[in-house]
């Protein structure tokens, strides 16, 4: 029949013959030998030995529960949590206090190109900074970032600070680093006393990071050779991070800087260059290369750089124009045309806002590292090579265009920004926007046959329409109190404050008409930027809150409302008690534009019969 399964012999006593030991007889009971009775009665136990242990740890681990007032986690009461009330102390605000003004500084860096024995490229230096004192204090507050400071002599504290005129001044019993705020904070034995200056000195040291702020290294290769440039990016709040300043934009001084570098390389900064010559630093002989005093500014808009570059260079109505870069770009000409536009842009600056340029050079030096597109130091423009560089026999004419408006967006800088300087940053769109709006004028100065003035639609308008009707968009303006931290600060630089800000200034231009805009530039206040009462009652629709008005007009009665357009009109959001933005309706103008965003509703195209809502931002 074939063969079975062993357990299918479990009949009439036969012995299973799959399990060893164990007999089953039918009616007669089951039984086991004595090797498995032993083993079973040896798990037994084990297993009683183990419900006794962990009766024995529960115990135990209960009673210690009991005794610390341990809650089990299913009941409601949870132990209170405390937290400290927010510090009033000066040093853990983010703003200084209004007693102290600076009113110069003497700087003097010295970059090291090479790394030092623990693969470090660092810089050292020494400052001075002469302070006016506008209340009775008895605290220096001063921003420092990532620096190292060296004690004077017979010293234990961080700075030295000596009394102008022959007074006696206070001595400091206590200097320490605040690094969140970003502080020196030095405290005194007595006040500095309203109406007197003081000085203040100190010897620092820092690392010559490639992190792209503050005074930072650039590298790139040439002829297979790595090649190091020390070069700055202050702003918004990285000059701490170079010498010890009073690092706000209003809190403008002069800046005398002295740079000592390789003999191999050339040093530049805001200002012309006095002199430079050897220099013995440590039985070592290098260059010591002094800058004439640079106009009142701001420290965000400080610039210094070392490097082996090369330039070329004309000069227009006495002002000196060097550009800047690698030996190689510049043996390929490809400054040629960033030298030849910036004199005609300078030109057309200068008549538009009816001043002269403020200095007697402008350079313009083209990094290979830089995290921005440029900036406009005062004196010293820095911008990316494929903002600055051209090259006609590989670079296309967006190359070409780009090139133009960027420098034609950091010249217009040289007067609103530098001469004219924001208070605080939260009004950033105010510099950023403007100069983003006559970049487009400058442009076309230098390229007249370009249309370019067109370009601001594409580029800017219709570029921030986009992020303008999200409800994650933000005002202009914001509070001064709302931003505070460098983050917070940092966080403004974005196409709300370019794009935006340049559609609505360009929106206010053809409101007032173009020549009335430029009037009222020239009454603006050379300390720092403020629109007069009139204006700022018409654009603080547009300033204070976020977005911008869809216009809907009845065709059969004729009634036109606005209301705040949304990319998803069902978005959760909370109404402006200010109502959409724009001018009221009925003001004088070019109508709305019939190329603005789609509106989903029935009617004709938008603005096309009615009111006008602002073309500029169309």
């Amino acid at each position: 029949m074939g063969g079975r399964s062993p357990e299918l012999w479990l009949h009439k006593g036969f012995t299973c013959p799959s399990v060893p030991g164990v007999s089953v007889k039918m009616g007669k009971g089951f039984y086991i030998s004595k090797p498995v009775g032993v083993l079973a009665v040896i798990l037994g136990a084990g297993a009683v030995a183990t419900i006794i242990a962990l009766s024995v740890v529960y115990s135990q681990e209960k009673e210690k529960n009991i005794n610390n007032n341990v809650s089990p986690t299913n009941e409601a009461t949870t132990a209170p949590i405390t937290t400290s009330a927010p510090s009033n102390e000066p040093w853990d605000k983010y703003r200084l206090p209004k007693s102290l003004v600076p009113q110069s500084y003497n700087v003097t860096l010295w970059p090291r190109l090479t790394p030092d024995k623990n693969g470090l490229y660092i810089f050292s230096g020494e400052s001075t900074v002469e302070f006016e004192c506008l209340e009775d204090t008895d605290l220096i507050l001063i921003h420092s970032n990532k620096l190292n400071y060296t004690k004077p002599p017979n010293n234990e504290h961080l700075a030295q600070l000596t009394a102008l005129g022959g007074a006696d001044a206070p001595s400091i019993i206590e200097s320490r680093l605040e690094p969140v705020t970003q502080y020196m904070v030095l405290r005194l034995g007595a006040n500095l006393v309203k109406g007197s200056r003081y000085s203040l000195h100190t010897v620092f040291q820092g690392e010559l990071a490639d992190d792209l702020g503050g005074f930072y290294r650039s590298e790139y290769v040439e002829d297979g050779k790595t090649k190091v440039v020390a070069t700055t990016q202050m702003q918004p709040t990285d000059a701490r991070k170079a010498f010890p300043c009073f690092d706000e934009p209003a809190l403008k001084a002069t800046f005398n800087i002295t740079l000592l570098h390789d003999n191999n390389t050339v040093a530049l900064s805001n200002g012309r260059q006095l002199e430079s010559g050897p220099f013995l630093q440590k039985d070592e002989w290098i260059l010591r290369t002094v800058f004439e005093e640079t106009p009142r500014m701001s420290t965000y808009l400080l610039a210094f750089i070392v490097s082996e570059f090369d330039y070329i260079n004309n000069t227009v109505d006495d002002v000196s124009i060097r550009i800047f870069a690698r030996k190689s770009a510049i043996a390929a000409n490809q400054g040629e045309y960033a030298l030849n536009k910036t004199g005609l842009i300078l030109q057309f600056f200068e008549d538009y806002y009816n001043i002269s340029y403020p200095l007697l050079k402008s350079d313009q030096i083209a990094l290979p590292d830089f995290n921005a597109g440029a900036m406009e130091n005062w004196g010293l423009i820095t911008y990316r090579e494929t903002a600055l560089l051209y090259d006609p026999s590989f670079s296309s004419n967006s190359n070409k265009e780009r090139v133009a408006t960027i420098i034609a967006h950091e010249l217009a800088h040289m007067w609103f920004g530098n001469l004219v300087t924001l208070d605080w940053w939260n009004d950033l769109w105010l510099n950023e926007g403007f100069a983003s709006y006559v970049e487009y004028l400058g442009a076309d100065k230098a390229e007249p046959d370009w249309n370019v003035k067109d370009l601001i639609v594409l580029n800017d308008v219709h570029r921030v329409f986009a992020i303008d009707a999200l409800t994650s968009s933000h005002p202009l303006s914001s509070k001064e109190e709302d931003i505070q931290k460098p983050a917070q600060i940092s966080e403004l630089f974005d196409a709300i404050s370019y794009s935006k800000g340049a559609s609505v200034l360009r929106m206010l231009s053809d409101f007032l008409t173009e020549d009335v805009f430029k009037a009222g530039l020239t009454a603006v206040d050379n300390s720092s930027l403020r629109l007069n009462n009139s204006v700022a009652d018409i654009m603080n629709t547009w300033v204070l809150q976020m977005g911008f008005p869809v216009v809907t007009i009845n065709t059969t009665t004729g009634q036109v409302s606005q209301e705040h357009f949304l990319l998803d009109r069902d978005s959760d959001i909370t109404p402006s008690p200010l109502g959409a933005p724009g001018p009221p309706l009925g003001c004088q103008g070019p109508p709305l534009g019939c190329q603005g965003p789609p509106l989903g509703r029935q009617g004709p195209p938008l603005g096309c019969q009615g009111p006008p809502l602002a073309r500029g931002l169309l």
